[in-house]
């Protein structure tokens, strides 16, 4: 989320990071684990597989665009370089493959009963946390119920009913309704595991995790974030001796210390940078395309997006190639959905309308013959170079078909304020970096609309999609979750609930003596997880 990730400076991506704190849960998106090809005539620079042996030792420098609002799982609000960071000093209990399966990690394995009411999981043996408290069941037991007694995450768990220690090694989560998705939620920050008197504690500066590395001395909102490896950690040892996190929020200037040799690795959604990167001398770099979407959500509950023939007349009436072009760098991938076609959710034919101006001046007249009025809104955005830019072509390829469109540009506190209490027409956003599509219940699902704010921030209510997303959340067989979901899908699409933009597309950058970037290359980066990939990563002497 370009330029918008950090309190005060990046607040499109901090909203992001906020609904991830109304999750503290949720996967990232990515079905089959395939990058696929970019867009055409451009070329995603693998990494290197020819690196030799890892060289141990070594401090790597790592700048991302935003720093996280604290270090403790329960209560943070981690978007995309809170997850990256994270990573290297908690486990989560489940993690991904590189075909995007859950595999254990934390956890030896989870399993439902048949109607999907109980989640017995089974805990790895003699692991430890880096105080050298044990990892076991209580512990697990403390965190989850951690989460559940935070108001806003506690509304993403209410199907939890209780959670029962049953020996050292196993914990029961008994829920009040069917939830087969439940397995998915451990393995992104729902399922960061943080020792128990850190928790008690409840002190944001202080991370105490069983992760490859472990917190190196005090951190401050504003300090680098330094982390040395961990000698005692159950899995494979890590091969630096430690790792610096820093954030850079402009990204031309984090492009740049990169160049300079400043830091070693960057975190990067600037399209220029990613572009430039993929043929600059001494870098190299991956790319994840499988990270959030683009959107214009509406409002669905307030006029006029109450009014199914405004929101297709937008639908028809957006040139998401344009946009892409102008401000995407020509480098996104186009989306008429939640997912790209790499994904087991994706949908051929997702229903979704046209880009067609004489279908589109078509629905504005219905809109003005069935309420009287001329097609009136305003695009809320938040105040991000990015976002506004693609207000900006939005409005103008809106108002040339003669709607009235304004433009309302709001920092942080103020547009969080209005989305999240639904005092919004069109909003920019980006969303849905989740693996398993469970994660958007509370986003899609009616259960979650409220009038005065709710999660379903666009007040979406469809009884087709609740019927899908209902069966999908109470079926044991993955191929029957699939057909649901993708019938919500062409149900969202048929209520026009956002106009789509683009898939976005993250980079991973180095410099040349950093060896080990196909692991994340093979497992992904750019979602809403947990990356087991860091103690693959290495420096050259």
């Amino acid at each position: 989320m370009t330029d918008s990730r950090h309190p005060s400076v990046r607040p499109f991506a901090h909203l992001l990071a906020v609904v991830a704190a109304l999750l503290l849960l949720t996967t990232a998106c990515g079905g089959s684990g395939d990058e696929g090809e970019g867009p055409a005539g451009t070329v995603n620079q693998a990494a290197p597989v020819e690196e030799g042996p890892p060289t141990p030792g070594g401090t790597l420098k790592v700048a991302v665009g935003a720093e996280p609002d604290g270090l403790l799982p329960i209560t943070a609000r981690w978007s995309l370089e809170g997850n990256l960071i994270a990573s290297s000093i908690y486990d989560t209990l489940m993690t991904f493959d590189e075909e995007r399966n859950l595999v254990p990690h934390l956890a030896e394995s989870m399993t439902p009963n048949d109607d999907g009411t109980v989640w017995t999981i089974k805990l790895r043996p003699n692991v430890v946390f880096h105080d050298g408290s044990p990892f076991d069941a209580a512990a697990v037991k403390i965190n989850i119920d951690a989460r559940r007694a935070v108001p806003i995450t506690g509304t993403a768990l209410k199907p939890i009913r209780e959670v029962v220690v049953v020996d050292p090694l196993t914990v029961e989560v008994r829920m009040n309704t069917p939830w087969f998705g439940y397995d998915y939620t451990v393995a992104a920050q729902g399922g960061y595991m943080a020792a128990p008197a850190a928790i008690q504690a409840n002190d944001s500066t202080v991370a105490i995790g069983t992760g490859p590395f472990k917190q190196a001395g005090p951190w401050r909102p504003g300090d680098p974030i330094r982390v040395t490896r961990n000698e005692t950690y159950w899995g494979p040892k890590a091969h630096l001796d430690g790792i610096e996190f820093r954030a850079i929020v402009d990204q031309t200037s984090r492009a740049a210390a990169l160049e300079a040799g400043d830091v070693d690795l960057i975190l990067t959604q600037d399209p220029e940078s990613v572009k430039k990167f993929r043929s600059t001398s001494g870098i190299v770099q991956v790319e994840d395309f499988a990270a959030e979407e683009t959107f214009a959500m509406l409002n669905l509950a307030k006029p006029p997006f109450d009014n199914v023939h405004a929101r297709r007349a937008l639908a028809h009436a957006t040139n998401r190639q344009a946009i892409n072009d102008a401000v995407g760098g020509g480098i996104q991938k186009d989306a008429d959905q939640p997912y790209t076609e790499d994904e087991r959710y994706f949908l051929e034919d997702s229903g979704y309308p046209s880009y067609d101006l004489e279908r589109a001046r078509e629905e504005i007249a219905t809109y003005t013959e069935q309420t009287g009025q001329p097609l009136v809104f305003t695009i809320t955005t938040p105040s991000s170079n990015q976002q506004k830019a693609e207000a900006e072509l939005l409005q103008a390829q809106w108002t040339a078909l003669g709607m009235q469109v304004s433009i309302e540009v709001l920092e942080q506190g103020a547009f969080l304020a209005q989305v999240f209490g639904g005092q919004f027409q069109a909003a920019m956003f980006r969303n849905f970096a989740y693996v398993n599509p469970d994660s958007n219940y509370i986003f899609w699902h009616s259960s979650y609309a409220d009038p005065s704010g709710g999660i379903n921030f666009g007040g979406l209510r469809s009884s087709a999609v609740d019927r899908a997303l209902d069966t999908a959340r109470a079926t044991a067989d993955p191929d029957q979750r699939t057909a649901e979901i993708k019938q919500a899908v062409r149900a969202i699409n048929d209520e026009v609930a956002f106009v789509w933009l683009y898939h976005n597309d993250w980079g991973l950058a180095a410099r040349a003596n950093v060896g080990g970037l196909s692991a994340p290359q093979r497992l992904g980066f750019a979602r809403q997880d947990g990356k087991p990939w860091w103690p693959a990563i290495w420096l050259r002497s």
